[in-house]
This record gives structure tokens, C-alpha cells and sequence, in this order.
């Protein structure tokens, strides 16, 4: 998961927060008609891709920096031209300092678009004039705070998260609200860990 974090932006590097796996089954219980051919652009160590390709996703990855993950494409995912009907689906948690470029690139690119972000992500006037041109169809809230993942490397004290996340769905084969805007809900990941009995 790539987070609110006080280290130095040197330390932070490229964001290397990777996904908790409840944030993966959430997103799964909660959009249940998610396109079945994937790219993850920003995908790390594989933490959005094993469970999807678990669930029965064919999942291409990619990401700028080679953690180890077999079969990754090594690239910028922002200087990537994706051919068009190659993939249904774009699903990450991109850096967040990348995000709004990682979701304007992704809803050209793909039908669905999924981003896992910080709720702060609604907030910015520099961002208003995206909103306005392109809302996301649901904002997905996680009304419990997701498990905390720390920066790839940081041996530091570790702590509970005090950072606030959604998914942000952009899906084209949704009726607009009458309004234009965004649709709105909230998830508890434990309530669907527990449900479904999956082992994290």
C-alpha cells in the first residue's frame, strides 16, 4: 500500500507500499461483474495480482521497477501505449503522488478502471477540473482503516494505520446517477474476510 508517510522522499523512493490482501477480497466482494482481463500497472510484488489470478482473473503486471515478481513487464506505465481491446480492466494502488496520472490514463485506456486511494484524493482544487470531466462512477470507503503495510525495506517501529482508503471505480457500462455524479458506499474487510473464510 503506498501511504501517508513522514519519511523523506528520497526514503520513500518509489512508493513501495504494497496492497494489504483484504483490500484485494473487499474490492472483489464489492464489484462482483469486474472484467476479467487485467493489467495491474503498478504492480510491486505481486500483491493485487496473486489473489485475482487466484479468483480466476487473467492479470498481465507491470511495473517501473523490478521487485521480483515472475513474469512482470518492467516499464513505465505512463509512457506505456496499451493496444486498444487488449485488456478490460485496469486495477492498482498507484503512487500517490502519480495518482491522478495513473486514473486519467487508465479510464482512456480501459472500460473499468479500479484505484486504491487515499480518501484525501476527493480533495485538491488541482484536481477539481478531473473530477468534473471525468467522476468516478463509486467511491468504495472502507469503513474499518485497512491493515498497515510499511515502505519495502523500513525496519523502523511499526504502527497501526491512521490513513483512510477507497476504491475509486471508474465503469463505463454504468447508467450515470441522475445527477452526473458519484455513487457512494462503504465496506467493512473483515466482515468479508470473515464471511467469506478466506485465511490472510
Amino acid at each position: 500500500m503506498r501511504i501517508q508517510s513522514s519519511h523523506p522522499q528520497d526514503a520513500r523512493a518509489l512508493d513501495a507500499y504494497f496492497t494489504p490482501v483484504e483490500a484485494v477480497l473487499a474490492l472483489l466482494d464489492i464489484e462482483p461483474s469486474i472484467p476479467k482481463r487485467v493489467l495491474e500497472p503498478a504492480a510491486g510484488d505481486g500483491a493485487i495480482v496473486r489473489p485475482m489470478r487466484a479468483a480466476g482473473f487473467d492479470v498481465v503486471a507491470q511495473d517501473i521497477f523490478d521487485y521480483g515478481l515472475a513474469g512482470c513487464r518492467i516499464g513505465d506505465y505512463l509512457a506505456t501505449r496499451i493496444p486498444r481491446d487488449s485488456i478490460d480492466a485496469i486495477i492498482t494502488n498507484p503512487p500517490f503522488k502519480l495518482a491522478a496520472q495513473f486514473a486519467q490514463k487508465a479510464i482512456a485506456d480501459a472500460p473499468y478502471t479500479a484505484l486504491l486511494l487515499r480518501t484525501n484524493f476527493l480533495e485538491s482544487r488541482r484536481r477539481l477540473p478531473f473530477f468534473r470531466r471525468s467522476p468516478p462512477s463509486t467511491v468504495w470507503i472502507s469503513s474499518r482503516r485497512l491493515p498497515m503495510m510499511h515502505r519495502r525495506g523500513w525496519d523502523g517501529p511499526k504502527a497501526s494505520s491512521n490513513t483512510a482508503f477507497a476504491w475509486f471505480i471508474w465503469d463505463r457500462r454504468l447508467v450515470p446517477t441522475p445527477s452526473g455524479g458519484s455513487r457512494i458506499g462503504w465496506f467493512d474487510w473483515q466482515e468479508i474476510v470473515d464471511r467469506v473464510q478466506v485465511k490472510v
